[in-house]
């Protein structure tokens, strides 16, 4: 049945066979014209390969999180070095718990150093599906600092303030609001 159907179409109509024999010009325009489609169609896709809508979409989201990312990881320096210095020292035992509130202040500062470093230094590019695993923060964990009272510190960590915490010499000194009248 389909051999009969394929049968009745018979040839293909001779006007859609180009030649080169006929009309050189107008075959040549034809073949330029479809190079020029197809450099086209190229440029096109070289530029939504580059400006992907996705990527870009992607890397402002993770542009947030790394940003959130920095904030928690300022607030929870913040919370560990209040529980560190926070106990009083009971009669007699001064020195083991200043030795272990240095202790705890020192793991803290190492664990933020290693996650600014993070955020300083990214391993991978913020238009990758990477970067939001990388700069993901708990929502327990985020819940626990703000109702330990951390919730009201909304202060913006960018990568000028984590590097003047991390290299304090290396930082460019903030000018001072203070006026010194003589």
């Amino acid at each position: 049945m389909a051999i009969s159907f394929l049968m009745s179409l018979g040839q293909p109509d001779e006007s859609f066979v180009m030649t080169w024999d006929g009309s050189v010009e107008g075959s040549l325009l034809v073949m330029f014209g479809l190079l020029i489609m197809m450099q086209m169609l190229l440029l096109f896709y070289i530029v939504l390969a580059h400006f992907q809508p996705c990527a870009i979409y992607r890397q402002q989201l993770n542009e947030t999180c790394r940003r959130r990312y920095g904030n928690f990881i300022f607030r929870r320096l913040l919370t560990q070095l209040d529980r560190a210095l926070m106990h009083r020292p009971i009669v007699g035992e001064e020195l083991t718990c200043c030795l272990r509130a240095k202790k705890s202040a020192l793991s803290a500062i190492r664990l933020f150093y290693r996650d600014a470093e993070k955020v300083l230094y990214p391993e991978c590019e913020l238009d990758t599906l990477a970067a939001s695993d990388v700069y993901f923060v708990l929502d327990d964990e985020e819940n626990e600092l703000n109702s330990a009272g951390y919730s009201s510190v909304n202060f913006d960590v960018t990568d000028a303030f984590l590097e003047s915490l991390l290299y304090p010499k290396r930082a460019e000194p903030l000018p001072s609001r203070n006026k010194i009248i003589m």
